[in-house]
């Protein structure tokens, strides 16, 4: 306690005269509605360790979907002037997915079983027969689009679980030849997740995550894995439809699990320390390559 009271210029209340452990309750009921340095305080047990004082603090990353399309990756693949492009974009997505940890829709995850619902849905919608021509012909492109993103997806994932080789990555932005102002984002974006992958070799996403700290009693929770993943496309038949399920779904949610940084006081300590560099950077390229992939998306791919 007196190393946070140091740091932070807190007056503890007096609990002269309170026995173990009333006065420690006294104490963190006192803490309960503080916030130092926008963290909150807490007593925790970290594994192998007795209980501690410490402050914790979350990233804001402002509620955002930070799906990233892998149909693009799909259209590089299929396009052989393309070829130096789908290399690179490989090495970015094995390191995304193989390091960072952010979970393909190709695999068992939160996405493949959004689609599945999806998918069920549009069944159901076909199956009621209350539609025209029209909305007949886009169901039909509807499933046409499930089934190219099931097929694409087991194509390429054995490319996102190949041997992330980092000299090789960097040889493919040394070597990148930019042809246009997407291109030229591509390369740089890689450039920048190629400097964060040397920064941090072994760091993934779910490191930063400590849902076992959230107080909050609620009947839904939004997961890490839910708003960070890869997708198909968001510029495809099944676009809407799905960020209408994805958003219903998290209207009905409670909390939102989302990085955290824990400074603990059983030692002194010189100043308030919540690093969130690597978050910073991560979510920040996430943005930035998903933005670039959607301008290299096209329906029918003839803009590659």
């Amino acid at each position: 306690m007196g190393n946070l009271c140091k740091l932070y210029q807190w007056q503890a209340p007096d609990t002269t005269g309170l026995p173990f452990p009333q006065n420690i309750s006294a104490v963190l009921e006192k803490l309960s509605g503080q916030r130092f340095d926008g963290a909150v305080p807490m007593l925790l047990q970290d594994k192998g360790s007795p209980a501690r004082l410490a402050t914790v603090k979350t990233y804001n990353t402002n509620y955002c979907l930070y799906y990233i399309p892998v149909r693009p990756l799909w259209q590089m693949k299929n396009v052989p002037s393309k070829q130096q492009h789908f290399e690179l974009a490989c090495s970015v997505f094995a390191y995304l997915y193989q390091v960072i940890g952010i979970p393909y829709y190709g695999d068992q995850s939160y996405m493949s079983r959004t689609y599945d619902s999806l998918e069920n849905w549009i069944s159901e919608i076909a199956e009621e027969g209350n539609e025209d021509d029209g909305d007949v012909t886009y169901r039909k492109r509807q499933f046409d689009e499930l089934e190219t993103l099931r097929e694409a997806g087991a194509v390429l994932l054995p490319e996102l679980k190949k041997c992330l080789d980092i000299a090789q990555w960097e040889k493919q932005v040394r070597e990148f030849t930019s042809t246009d102002t997407q291109c030229g984002e591509l390369r740089a974006v890689a450039d920048e997740l190629l400097k964060l992958a040397k920064d941090y070799p072994a760091r993934a996403i779910r490191h930063s995550m400590h849902y076992e700290l959230n107080e909050e009693e609620v009947d839904y929770q939004i997961y890490w894995e839910n708003y960070i993943s890869f997708y198909w496309s968001g510029k495809d038949t099944l676009e809407t439809m799905l960020y209408e399920m994805v958003n219903n779904e998290f209207q009905e949610a409670g909390y939102q699990e989302e990085p955290i940084a824990v400074q603990w006081f059983d030692t002194p300590q010189d100043k308030p320390c919540h690093n969130f560099e690597f978050e910073t950077r991560l979510f920040s390229l996430l943005d930035e390559l998903t933005g670039i992939l959607n301008d290299l998306d096209y329906e029918n791919g003839e803009a590659l």
